[in-house]
């Protein structure tokens, strides 16, 4: 029997992050991206990004697409053949945009949301004459999602996972499409007391889950009933949660 004893239906609805690693200080790369994330479908099988360069200097730009399978990118991954991205280098005049098309090469799944990563990045050009001029070079991630052709299901559910160090309460994406959580708040049902409170952007793909260490609360039998209050990009689910662990 799943672990999983509480699932709830919900009603449906950068990653967009932009990550700068720094070659020293002085000159800041300037490469915007828009919109901040790509949403194709059997009946939508084309996307399109705009590149801007905000800066004064010419930029070299890549761009790639990856498999979305966990939280960070592992090292080592290839990318992926199963979207089409044009163009994927090129070089920006300052204040110039660049369109970037991603598509799909085959059709839109069936059963399960399908998740890439699409990472457009600044290349290091050489450096001028002047050395102490040094660069800092931008890296946008931008997650793709490709909807399944079935219709979409959001179902997810808690565990209470008990191990010697700890407890954890665990949230998992049963449905068919992925789940952004903003926020979970624990509260002491008997009392309406907040015991927990985090606000934590994270994308669920399906089958994928998450968790908050709940160690602290419920020692007491008596108040071992809690409502979990999760904030989703699907709407908010109540759940009474019970945080019993063996002794």
């Amino acid at each position: 029997m799943s672990p999983f004893s509480t699932k709830c239906c919900i009603r449906s609805t950068v990653l967009a992050c932009c990550i700068a690693s720094a070659a020293g200080a002085g000159w800041a790369g300037a490469i915007e991206v828009s919109p901040v994330r790509v949403n194709l479908s059997a009946q939508v099988r084309v996307g399109v990004l705009r590149v801007y360069n905000r800066g004064d200097e010419v930029a070299l730009v890549q761009v790639s697409a990856y498999p979305w399978t966990a939280t960070d990118l592992p090292a080592g991954v290839e990318p992926t053949d199963q979207l089409l991205v044009t163009p994927t280098t090129f070089r920006l005049a300052p204040e110039a945009v660049q369109i970037v098309r991603v598509g799909l090469r085959s059709g839109a799944p069936m059963q399960v949301e399908e998740a890439y990563r699409m990472v457009i990045e600044e290349v290091p050009l050489p450096q001028a004459q002047d050395s102490t001029r040094m660069r800092l070079v931008v890296r946008h991630d931008l997650p793709v999602f490709v909807e399944a052709q079935t219709a979409p299901r959001d179902l997810i559910a808690f565990a209470v996972d008990c191990q010697p160090q700890g407890a954890s309460l665990r949230l998992r994406n049963l449905g068919n499409r992925h789940l952004k959580v903003l926020r979970m708040q624990l509260k002491q049902a008997a009392t309406a007391q907040t015991v927990g409170d985090w606000n934590k952007l994270h994308y669920l793909l399906p089958t994928q889950e998450t968790g908050w260490d709940v160690t602290p609360f419920g020692p007491d039998s008596a108040q071992r009933l809690h409502t979990a209050t999760v904030d989703t990009d699907a709407g908010t689910l109540v759940v009474d949660v019970e945080l019993a662990c063996p002794r």
